[in-house]
């Protein structure tokens, strides 16, 4: 991981879609929970960085389907330089894609 530098951490909660308890898959077992799906897909997201990108930290599994997911949180974002109209080279500098000459 890299240090956060500008960046603080931040936790957002949300809830995963309910199955019906009565519901099996065609070869007769039970469902697995949306949560569950979730949170192993989750793993993936775990393991991408970047400088200029913010990077998921953890997930956490509650009562209900309830998931919460701590993450970075930077204040300037390229949404930002967008709305600025930044010409396209700063915006490729600020994401350290120096590919562009």
């Amino acid at each position: 991981m890299f240090p956060l530098k500008d960046a603080e951490m931040g936790a957002f909660t949300f809830f995963a879609s309910a199955l019906p308890h009565d519901v099996c898959g065609s070869n007769g077992l039970p469902l697995t929970p949306n949560s569950i799906k979730i949170l192993g897909r989750f793993q993936i997201l775990k393991t991408i960085t970047h400088p200029r990108l913010c990077q998921y930290v953890d997930i956490s599994r509650g009562k209900h389907e309830r998931l919460v997911v701590v993450a970075e949180h930077c204040e300037r974002s390229l949404e930002d330089l967008l709305r600025e109209r930044k010409p396209m080279r700063d915006m490729l500098n600020w994401l350290n894609l120096d590919f562009i000459t």
